[in-house]
């Protein structure tokens, strides 16, 4: 029985320390050695007190060419997330990269609850990873009150707008409260959640009223003097949290805006998110729509830096 595990932090969609969104990446032994609990995975993960944990289990117990990865917040596991998923991929295709004997990634694909993720080394000078999103997005019907935003977000009433805020879910269940906002001056308005209260899901249509919904604010088209190009600024609000870098909700407004553009072909997105927090992040989305306006293809783009490394104890069962 392993008493103690090995350990990364990793910070995501960044290539420099302290920026990004932090992950924790727990490894597992093999399965034959320990089984780890979900309460014992839930209790490491709140000990990390990051937004995710991940927990990636032995070569051993996977497919050839694929690693099976947990994901878990303080106090939930999730089927999918951005970060984690980028975090995962940055690791295994560029921190530890493994190849066969013709240099090509061992790891080709991740495995979590929402479906198989395959992964890509893009730019290995700046680690730049690509994953294909296991998506299954859905626009809600509902729309979701004008007067509840105001509620949660009272230094925000002169900015808001009924038609600029949607409800959108890029898999079941993680959903997204999307809020256009007109400035750069309205995006630095936006506070956490009024009593530390979240979006709520009472307001998915039924059959997808499950999981977490982020409140995620944007504004479009602005210059950005560090990459040179227009993007899209936005923060990701999770009642009294906000988080610096949220690539679920990323994928989910670049499918969003895709899908509302009323055409078709490819669409190429650029976020950044965590300004306002000091945690500056880079997200790329990249979203394929065919003649059907259904999503062909989601891609999610970003790189990692490591941080720390090091042992945790193993929780009692």
């Amino acid at each position: 029985m392993a008493t103690q595990l090995d350990f990364v932090t990793l910070d995501v969609f960044t290539t420099k320390t302290y920026e990004g969104n932090p992950l924790g990446v727990v490894f597992l032994p093999p399965a034959a050695f320990s089984h780890l609990t979900q309460a014992q995975k839930q209790t490491i993960a709140r000990e990390l007190n990051l937004s995710e944990t991940i927990f990636v289990h032995d070569k051993a117990s996977t497919p050839s060419g694929s690693r099976t990865i947990d994901i878990f917040t303080e106090s939930v596991e999730l089927p999918f997330a951005g970060h984690p998923t980028i975090g995962a991929a940055s690791w295994f295709l560029h921190h530890a990269a493994e190849k066969d004997s013709k240099g090509n990634a061992i790891v080709q694909n991740l495995l979590m609850k929402a479906g198989k993720v395959p992964i890509s080394l893009q730019d290995p000078q700046t680690g730049t990873v690509t994953a294909h999103v296991a998506h299954n997005v859905h626009i809600h019907e509902t729309q979701y009150p004008l007067s509840d935003v105001v509620r949660l977000y009272p230094t925000l009433e002169a900015y808001l707008a009924p038609e600029k805020i949607a409800l959108f879910s890029v898999v079941k269940g993680m959903s997204q409260l999307l809020i256009e906002l007109p400035s750069l001056e309205a995006l630095g308005a936006v506070t956490t959640a009024y009593g530390g209260q979240a979006a709520s899901a009472s307001y998915l249509d039924h059959a997808w009223a499950e999981g977490m919904v982020c409140t995620y604010f944007y504004v479009k088209n602005v210059d950005d003097e560090k990459l040179g190009k227009k993007v899209i600024r936005t923060r990701t609000i999770l009642g009294n949290l906000e988080d610096p870098a949220t690539g679920s909700a990323a994928s989910g407004l670049a499918s969003y805006l895709s899908l509302t553009s009323g055409r078709t072909g490819e669409f190429k997105y650029d976020v950044v998110q965590g300004v306002e927090m000091g945690r500056r992040s880079e997200i790329g989305v990249e979203v394929d729509i065919r003649e059907s306006s259904k999503i062909e293809s989601l891609v999610l783009k970003g790189s990692s830096v490591k941080v720390s490394e090091g042992k945790i104890v193993v929780p009692r069962a």
